[in-house]
């Protein structure tokens, strides 16, 4: 049964065990248990008796009265630990064909984050992860609004799935009077009304609202663990 006490725990050994670069099934061998029992401790499922606790911390090289606690206090002659995962062998990515359509775009004012000029800028290559994703296109980021989600000069993909609240956007409107493009913004999609749209942006951070009915399109951003396929 999850605790917060058995949540905190649990979260603890993942985090000793990745900075180890250990995989839960080191952790079962060393216990003489199975993965299924370490997952749920991971996960906070169940907290581990005491004997399993002792045995983990002695195998991650952590103090153990520390993560009976739910902290993470590495002992002194453990040697440095991992700053990050490591997922994958190290090797080139799959490399995709030169199919996705590049558009061009134009600063958009002090209102705007970017105008589509109506012209594509070229083609560049599809991830492999959106391999067979249709209706998929590329765009550059010109401002600085999402700062530092995505920088100027960035290059994102957008299309797939309807967006929904949480993912991060590109938004269309229809073009004012005697203007032939109406003006594009990146933000992340806060909330859909019947009559609004609900927005938020970083830099500055501040919630925008949109009105439905001066909207082109809106196009989702993918996210970049979609494009590699994880």
């Amino acid at each position: 049964m999850k605790t917060a006490l058995s949540i905190k725990v649990g979260a603890a050994i993942r985090r000793a065990r990745k900075q180890r670069g250990l995989v839960m099934r080191h952790i079962a061998e060393h216990n003489d248990t199975d993965v299924a029992a370490v997952g749920n401790w991971e996960t906070g499922r169940n907290l581990p008796k005491t004997e399993n606790l002792l045995k983990t911390a002695a195998f991650l090289r952590v103090d153990p009265v520390a993560l009976g606690k739910g902290e993470v206090v590495f002992l002194e002659d453990a040697g440095p630990v991992a700053d990050a995962e490591i997922v994958t062998d190290p090797g080139p990515l799959p490399a995709g064909p030169m199919d996705i359509q590049l558009l061009g775009t134009a600063v958009g004012g002090d209102d705007g984050d970017f105008t589509f000029n109506g012209q594509p800028a070229g083609y560049v290559q599809r991830p492999p992860g959106i391999r067979h994703l249709r209706n998929v296109f590329a765009l550059h980021v010109l401002s600085d609004s999402m700062v530092p989600r995505y920088e100027p000069g960035e290059m994102i993909y957008c299309g797939g799935r309807e967006a929904v609240p949480g993912d991060h956007v590109v938004i269309e409107t229809l073009p004012e009077e005697n203007e032939q493009n109406g003006k594009a913004f990146i933000k992340k999609l806060v909330k859909r009304t019947a009559a609004e749209l609900i927005v938020e942006q970083y830099n500055p951070p501040k919630t925008l609202t949109f009105n439905r009915y001066a909207i082109k399109n809106v196009f989702r951003v993918i996210p970049l663990k979609e494009l590699l396929g994880y």
